[in-house]
């Protein structure tokens, strides 16, 4: 059974009903200190972080009793910035809090996880896990997953901050071959050293049925692997997943017919008027795709040389 780890919204007047309907689904639900706040037009991010950091930490205290036993998942800023150590402070002071995860945000090198660990041990959490989200880090896998800890089970892909870091637009999705070719790696490695994998975002979330042919490739790689989820959809599909469904799909393209320059040109567009104010993820309300922050700064970088 694959493992979902959705990253939620607050949904104040009806979340212990929500969180406890995504456990019934093999879901964590997960709240994210790092995206879900990124603010590229006036370059204010600090304070939106640590805006929505509290405001998590209010709604979390708020709902305490009830949600005292189940699991929780956090994905924290990159090591070494106060960010960072603002997130360790606001998930230490939940206490007793069960915490099924705590995501660390581009783990570029095994010193950064031990680091982690070692500053950690007094909180109450399952397992960290660290993701993949730079060149740096892709470079550095090897010796990451080899590294032993009861509290390391899994490593996870982030592929929207990876092809930021790589200089790549358009970026390449779970559609792209190329995509694949980097699943391969961390397959070879995770099953060598007998760590779990979990799998980056799909963004369309409107299409489904392709979600549910990713799933299926992936599975061909992995024994024991997760996804991470955008919509409790997304995760009810993971949990009714069966690796043996036959899947026949067209080929999917995401630029259609655009030139690169016109479909850079429609990503800026389409981020800014479902994201007036430059934070976080753009959701097209029509398709329900989502656009990420690092494919718009791509975009924006691509037309700029």
């Amino acid at each position: 059974m694959i493992t979902s780890y959705q990253f939620v919204k607050f949904r104040e007047d009806s979340f212990v009903e929500f969180h406890r309907s995504l456990t019934e689904i093999n879901t964590v639900s997960c709240f994210d200190f790092e995206d879900s706040v990124l603010d590229f037009k006036t370059n204010d991010s600090n304070r939106y972080k640590s805006d929505h950091r509290e405001k998590v930490l209010k709604f979390l205290n708020k709902f305490k009793v009830k949600i005292l036993k189940t699991w929780l998942g956090f994905r924290i800023n990159e090591y070494g910035t106060n960010r960072y150590f603002d997130d360790i402070e606001a998930i230490r002071s939940l206490g007793n809090i069960k915490i099924r995860c705590i995501f660390l945000s581009n783990c570029s090198s095994v010193e950064v996880l031990k680091t982690f660990l070692e500053s950690t041990e007094d909180i109450r959490y399952d397992e960290v896990i660290p993701i993949i989200e730079s060149n740096e880090a892709f470079n550095n896998l090897e010796e990451i997953i080899k590294f032993k800890d009861p509290r390391f089970k899994n490593i996870a892909f982030g592929h929207c901050d990876y092809n930021l870091s790589c200089d790549l637009f358009p970026f390449i999705h779970q559609d792209n071959p190329k995509y694949w070719y980097w699943i391969e790696k961390f397959a070879t490695l995770c099953k060598k050293e007998n760590i779990g994998f979990i799998n980056s975002i799909y963004l369309n979330v409107n299409h489904n049925d392709y979600f549910t042919l990713m799933l299926k490739n992936t599975s061909k790689f992995f024994d024991n692997w997760g996804q991470i989820t955008l919509t409790t959809e997304q995760s009810k599909t993971c949990y009714n997943f069966k690796n043996d469904q036959t899947i026949n799909l067209p080929e999917f393209n995401y630029m259609r017919t655009d030139s690169v320059e016109e479909f850079a040109g429609k990503i800026i567009t389409l981020f800014e008027k479902y994201n007036p104010e430059g934070k976080g993820y753009s959701v097209m309300p029509d398709t329900r795709t989502f656009i990420s922050p690092h494919e718009y700064v791509a975009a924006k970088r691509f037309l700029n040389k």
